[in-house]
């Protein structure tokens, strides 16, 4: 391959390319499932898994983007070293290389900002969880050039390799910084080893797949290869985190509408059970008041065996009335005696 065209248009000839996406998206879906597996484990409410199936798919994203974005510049570097070999571009790049170098870095952290704020955005990551998530991104691309120096015998990287060992160590260690600082900056940084894991496994198959089919050229610099597979992987993401947000939503308002619908059956059931009971006590109340309308003297007020059953007031009433009835059975009894 001679030309830059002759370069790229390796990458989209098909069916290789539609391959390529599909196995990317296919193992992302895989990532997306073993969150949403950790995130029903750990929380009970449907409210809260959701929120943390969100949160780990975004820190997720987040450092796909971040290594992405720091490989695509060193791709850069890459290219133009391999490609431009005559001119004045070639005479500048030759001076000022080192200082673009920093240029470039600059660059991939505005391309890191622009893809988590407007091709995936991040909505549920605070400003400490970004920091340190990028920070872990750092790591992942030590491991890949450390994998690129010592198993794919590599020596060309190594300026990158100090130049990033250097800027990790910067960002642990700075004027002002103290040992508890120091101490919480590694603390947040170690709890996204896991999420780095699963980064580093999913591009390792990506990798794999594409040396042993011939997708992936080694004479095309290993840099450029892995830069071209996080361009699959970020295409992936982008595309399958709309299936899986709107599968989880809708499993978790499915379970939010079946505890719902369980709540207002328990509901119901108990208000008939109370129905139940109150036309029990009613007809009880009844059958003690007729008969007890049937004694002139002596009028007694039973009290039932349930507590519940005796109301004071329902009872003072139905004295009141028996009272009453007797009062005029007794005029009643007078008038014919006096006739």
């Amino acid at each position: 391959m001679n030309t830059y065209s002759d370069y790229v248009d390796h990458y989209f000839q098909m069916p290789q390319f539609i391959i390529f996406l599909v196995l990317a998206m296919v193992l992302m879906g895989i990532v997306f499932f073993v969150f949403y597996l950790y995130a029903k484990k750990t929380n009970k409410t449907e409210e809260k898994l959701e929120h943390e199936f969100y949160y780990l798919s975004e820190r997720f994203y987040e450092l796909i983007f971040s290594g992405g974005s720091i490989i695509g510049f060193m791709a850069a570097y890459y290219l133009i070293n391999r490609f431009v070999t005559t001119g004045s571009f070639k005479v500048f790049w030759d001076d000022y290389k080192d200082y673009l170098l920093l240029l470039f870095m600059v660059i991939s952290i505005l391309v890191n900002s622009f893809l988590d704020h407007f091709v995936i955005r991040i909505k549920h990551l605070d400003d400490e969880a970004m920091a340190s998530i990028r920070l872990t991104g750092m790591l992942y691309m030590i491991i890949i050039f450390c994998y690129i120096k010592f198993i794919y015998e590599d020596n060309n990287y190594d300026m990158f390799i100090a130049y990033f060992l250097t800027l990790m160590i910067g960002r642990f260690v700075y004027f002002d910084a103290s040992f508890i600082d120091f101490l919480k900056c590694i603390k947040r940084a170690a709890a996204n080893i896991p999420m780095m894991i699963m980064a580093l496994a999913y591009l390792g198959i990506m990798c794999l797949y594409g040396y042993s089919n011939d997708y992936l050229l080694k004479h095309n610099g290993v840099i450029t290869n892995i830069f071209f597979t996080h361009l699959f992987m970020i295409v992936a993401m982008f595309v399958t985190h709309f299936i899986a947000y709107g599968i989880v939503k809708k499993a978790a308002g499915s379970k939010s509408k079946k505890a719902v619908a369980g709540e207002v059956s328990r509901q119901k059931s108990r208000l008939t059970r109370e129905e139940r009971r109150e036309r029990r006590e009613q007809r009880t109340r009844e059958a003690e008041y007729y008969e007890e309308l049937q004694m002139p003297e002596n009028i007694k007020v039973r009290t039932s065996r349930n507590p519940r059953r005796t109301r004071p007031e329902r009872v003072s009433s139905t004295i009141d009335m028996r009272v009453k009835a007797t009062e005029e059975v007794d005029i009643s009894i007078q008038d014919l005696t006096d006739l």
